[in-house]
């Protein structure tokens, strides 16, 4: 806006002011007064643009065009940006948490299939480890060869009832574990272990599925799957199927094979042992075998030996191909109607290319794309490391059932004591289950968020909308003077910085109307003078104008700089805002250092009170290792105890011998003492066989304290490297309360920086106000020297030119001030 008139006042004062400065000072001293007058000044504006330049913040706002945008539109940008990067960081803030819960849910359960997975191992050791004792027993396998080279089906019985009890007592040892224990000889000859007979089997032993399958495939040692059982004593067991471990016995003089030893498992002691297991987020598990054949699926346990192709896909109906081809029937089999493994099984139904169209995939369940993904990574891993036996991983692909993205982990069982074992259990999780809570924190966030922008964009409308009314109204006021109405009335009963504005306006026109009543006087006198001093005005006139224009010049510098001086002034206030609110964050950034610090003191003490724990369980570690030392010693007197007990039975057996023969020299006096004899021939085989067995039980006994003592060996091994561990952490964290107690320092020395700052500041208000006072004051001199020009107007009454110009201005002057409405 402009001040068109006020500028024309300041004119006729500065023409009418060199008159008077003519008549009181010399020419050449006005000269001298101009000349340091415009070098002030051009010091002034050097070092104005001086600061202008050092301030980059307002280089900053002029080259990026932000003041050139309306308040109202700055305010609202303002709040949709910051509600705008909020969401972002909590966009990705819950991004973050999900994939945090994705990893943790992938650890737990990888954890879960090697728990499961190492039980599952442990107990089938524990089965061949028993198969391993039968077939190499010193007892039954000369026993099974006498059986092979008997010629009479009474001697075969004969030797099949010292075998029996043996294989008794063996059964007995794991009955919750195994169902039955069949061994056969070479020339089929059957001898069971536990509940039932052979005889009732209407069919060789060999032709048996399990028979059949161990014969054919040459080894020496075999796992069969889960099967359908074809002998009917292993049905009262725990179900049509079973797994058997098939095991060829040998002499101990002899290579040649002289049997096999078949030891069935109880498939309802897989169902005890896993019932408890649950994955975690509501997953699934399956037992996979190598032929991509269900071994065993907790859920439903009529999968169980069928295969993984015929199982994963369903029709609308809910129907599985294998319900289709009618597979699920096999497991209603009767014994004698069983001829194949379920797996090979072949009903002769074929699906019509209709109904194969109709299958999808099995929703939560195994299918051949998971199948391949884990057996490509077993085979990677297998690759790095070839001696592995058993080992778990987790299938990082994409792995989508039905559209739903699945978390897949495994555990492989290759082997079980040498014998190929080839197990894998496989979890599956949907993802969603993971994530479910964290996305429905999202949607309500999500819904919060778009509530706090509506309510943000309310609040902006409101916001400038009182800004821009308060400023429409001061300049419509600004207008009207311009106009030169000075009769406006300004709202001062705000607060704000509004409110203060509208004050210095009111007091602006305020003194604006004072200096147009001064003005009119001095016009009114002006007049006067000029009629009385126009015979002396045209001497001094050429003097005058030299003044009046350097009373211009003067008009000109003062001016800006007066705007400067409030330009200055409204910087200092901004920078005061800032230093305050850098005095405040530092006094922030200081309380947090102080927590945390005593953060790190926290976690010092709970280190030294875990570093106190673990020396306890280590000292606990040795105990129980010497109790160890004691079981091993103790048990290797009980092994004496059973070779005396063994060397006495052969001494008895000798003993009865000799009775024997002379009790048949005694002819029919010698009767009843060879019954004796007998008796005690008995009495010795039978403390033999008992010895025997307390022997291997020893033997066992031995080799689990051997174990029990290397992993207290480890565990006294991970307790000093943990000890070691504990003791770092303690360095660790005395490091961070020493590299916190500097940062405390640090933040401390700043911030009495900032204080002296916040001290500078203050000074530099101070000048500010003293340069603004000067300022004013010069105002006044203008106005005194105004004031002045009447005491001298009888000094130049005698310029007659002069006061034909004077009258031409005071005319101009008193049109001037008629623009204004007082």
């Amino acid at each position: 806006m402009s001040f068109g008139p006020v500028n024309g006042i300041k004119v006729v004062i500065a023409r009418a002011t060199s008159k008077v400065r003519e008549l009181t000072k010399s020419k050449l001293k006005r000269k001298s007064m101009k000349t340091l007058q415009n070098d002030t000044k051009k010091k002034e504006r050097n070092d104005t643009y001086k600061v202008y330049d050092k301030n980059r913040f307002e280089k900053i706002i002029r080259l990026s065009r932000v003041n050139k945008i309306k308040i109202g539109i700055k305010i609202n940008l303002s709040f949709v940006i910051t509600i705008l990067l909020l969401s972002v960081v909590l966009g990705y803030s819950l991004l973050t948490l999900s994939n945090t819960m994705i990893q943790q849910a992938k650890e737990s359960t990888l954890g879960l299939m090697e728990q499961t997975g190492n039980k599952i191992k442990i107990v089938l050791e524990e089965v061949d480890n028993l198969a391993m004792t039968i077939t190499r027993d010193i007892t039954i396998a000369p026993a099974l060869d006498e059986i092979n080279r008997a010629e009479s089906e009474y001697m075969r019985a004969r030797w099949a009832g010292i075998i029996k009890p043996y294989l008794n007592a063996y059964q007995s040892y794991r009955v919750d574990t195994i169902s039955n224990l069949t061994l056969a000889s070479n020339n089929g000859y059957v001898i069971l272990g536990g509940e039932g007979t052979f005889e009732d089997v209407k069919k060789d032993y060999y032709d048996t599925v399990a028979a059949r399958e161990f014969v054919e495939s040459g080894a020496k040692s075999l796992w069969i799957d889960t099967h359908i059982a074809d002998l009917f004593y292993l049905r009262r067991k725990g179900g049509n199927t079973t797994i058997a471990l098939m095991k060829a016995v040998y002499k101990s003089t002899s290579l040649k094979s002289v049997g096999v030893l078949q030891v069935n498992l109880r498939e309802d002691y897989l169902t005890r042992m896993l019932e408890d297991i649950h994955i975690p987020h509501n997953g699934f598990f399956f037992i996979v075998g190598s032929k991509d054949n269900m071994i065993f699926n907790p859920q439903d346990k009529r999968d169980n030996g069928l295969l993984i192709e015929d199982l994963c896909y369903v029709n609308s109906k809910g129907q599985t191909k294998a319900e289709l081809l009618k597979k699920t029937e096999l497991l209603d089999l009767k014994d004698s109607e069983v001829k194949e493994l379920l797996y090979k099984a072949d009903t002769g139904v074929e699906l019509d290319e209709k109904t194969l169209k109709d299958l999808r995939e099995r929703d939560n369940y195994i299918n051949l794309r998971i199948l391949e993904k884990v057996r490509k990574s077993i085979d990677e891993i297998q690759t790095k490391n070839r001696q592995a036996t058993a080992f778990g991983g987790i299938i990082e692909d994409d792995v989508i059932i039905n559209g739903k993205k699945m978390m897949v982990t495994f555990y492989t069982i290759r082997e079980i004591k040498g014998t190929p074992l080839e197990w894998t259990l496989i979890s599956i999780t949907p993802l969603e289950n993971i994530t479910r809570d964290v996305n429905l924190v999202a949607g309500f966030i999500v819904l919060i968020g778009v509530v706090c922008i509506i309510i943000g964009i309310m609040l902006s409308v409101l916001i400038t909308g009182d800004i821009s009314s308060g400023i429409g109204k001061l300049v419509k006021l600004m207008n009207k003077i311009k106009e030169g109405d000075l009769e406006v009335e300004c709202d001062t009963t705000r607060k704000d910085e509004i409110g203060k504005l509208g004050i210095n306006f009111v007091d602006m026109v305020e003194n604006l109307k004072k200096l147009i009543g001064s003005i009119k006087n001095a016009s009114n006198i002006a007049v006067e003078s000029s009629q009385t001093v126009s015979a002396t005005c045209q001497e001094s006139y050429a003097s005058i104008q030299e003044f009046s224009a350097m009373l211009d010049e003067m008009k000109n510098e003062i001016n800006p700089q007066t705007q400067e001086i409030m330009n200055n002034d409204n910087v200092v206030n901004e920078l005061s805002e800032q230093i305050q609110v850098i005095i405040d964050d530092f006094k922030n950034v200081s309380n947090m250092v102080t927590g945390a610090k005593k953060l790190s003191e926290a976690g010092k003490e709970t280190v030294n009170m875990l570093k106190n724990n673990a020396d306890e369980v280590k000292k606990t570690i040795e105990e129980f290792s010497e109790l160890i030392g004691s079981l091993k010693r103790e048990s290797a007197e009980i092994s004496k105890i059973t070779s005396t007990i063994k060397g006495i039975s052969s001494q008895t057996n000798l003993l009865a011998l000799n009775a024997t023969i002379e009790a048949a020299r005694a002819g029919e006096a010698g009767k009843s003492f060879s019954i004796v004899a007998s008796e005690i021939k008995k009495l010795a085989d039978q403390s033999k066989v008992s010895a025997n067995y307390i022997e291997s039980k020893l033997k066992n006994i031995g080799k689990t304290i051997e174990k029990t003592n290397e992993a207290v060996k480890s565990s006294g091994e991970v307790i000093s490297g943990h000890d070691l561990a504990v003791v770092e952490t303690i360095n660790k964290f005395d490091n961070i309360v020493g590299f916190m107690d500097n940062v405390f320092s640090a933040i401390t020395s700043i911030t009495d920086y900032v204080q002296h700052i916040e001290e500078a500041r203050c000074n530099i208000i101070k000048s500010m106000e003293r340069l603004n006072e000067s300022t004013k004051n010069n105002i006044r001199d203008i106005q005194n020297i105004s004031a002045a020009m009447d005491e001298q107007v009888d000094l130049i009454k005698h310029l007659l030119s002069l006061s034909e110009n004077l009258s031409e201005l005071s005319v101009k002057l008193e049109q001037t001030i008629n623009i204004f409405k007082i």
